[in-house]
């Protein structure tokens, strides 16, 4: 005669609100490890001397399709600050040839007409050519200030495309590497992250207490 068996008559290890509540520790715990693991990983290239800081200016970089004003006489340039570029077409270039360790980068550049994208791509060990895979938008941190957050690599070469659309005269001062920040801001989650931590512990959560009710139910078993 058949008879049913229990596999998991006990009750359940966790309530859904304990479930809840551990994977939001966990998820606490591991984004301090997280921070903790990257200002370890600074420090060592800091202190190796591998991580470079301060302003490049223009003369230090290359550019292309993206010039001076006064690089052509034809031009005129809003005013007479020496610093006035315009980008030549809609995809115009600014090269760093060098190394090391990056978190942020800043782009300097006050533009008098809008840029529509402003986007960073790097180069990891080995590679040579900028590919969209590593590619960096912008985010707008004070007036003509955008800053691109690389979240700590060793790059081999930095490409910033000051505009997308061509024809727009930019006020360009330079680009600073690994600008100076208040060490706690390293811990300070982006709007994605957040995103990631309010929302990935509760679906986590769910999904153990969903595993933990099919575990704990009844199953046939057939007896002889």
């Amino acid at each position: 005669m058949a008879q049913r068996k229990a596999i998991g008559t006990n009750r359940p290890l966790f309530r859904p609100q304990q479930l809840l509540l551990l994977a939001y520790l966990l998820a606490a715990v591991l984004w301090v490890v997280r921070c903790l693991g990257g200002g370890a990983v600074m420090l060592n290239y800091k202190l190796q001397g591998k991580m470079p800081q301060g302003t490049l200016t223009p003369a230090e970089l290359t550019t292309e399709s993206f010039a001076p004003y006064s690089s052509n006489e034809w031009w005129t340039p809003p005013d007479d600050d020496p610093n006035w570029y315009l980008s030549t077409d809609n995809d115009p270039h600014i090269y760093w040839q060098g190394q090391g360790y990056l978190e942020t980068v800043r782009l300097d550049a006050a533009h008098s007409l809008p840029p529509g994208g402003v986007a960073l791509y790097y180069l990891l060990p080995g590679q040579t050519d900028y590919s969209e895979a590593q590619k960096v938008y912008a985010a707008v941190t004070g007036d003509g200030q955008y800053t691109f957050d690389l979240g700590g690599r060793w790059v081999t070469g930095l490409r910033i495309d000051p505009d997308s659309v061509g024809g727009v005269p930019t006020l360009f001062t330079g680009v600073e590497l690994n600008p100076a920040a208040p060490w706690y801001t390293r811990c300070l989650p982006s709007g994605g992250q957040w995103l990631l931590l309010l929302f990935a512990p509760a679906l986590a959560a769910a999904f153990a207490g969903l595993v933990q009710a099919l575990w704990g139910r009844d199953a046939p078993e057939t007896k002889e």
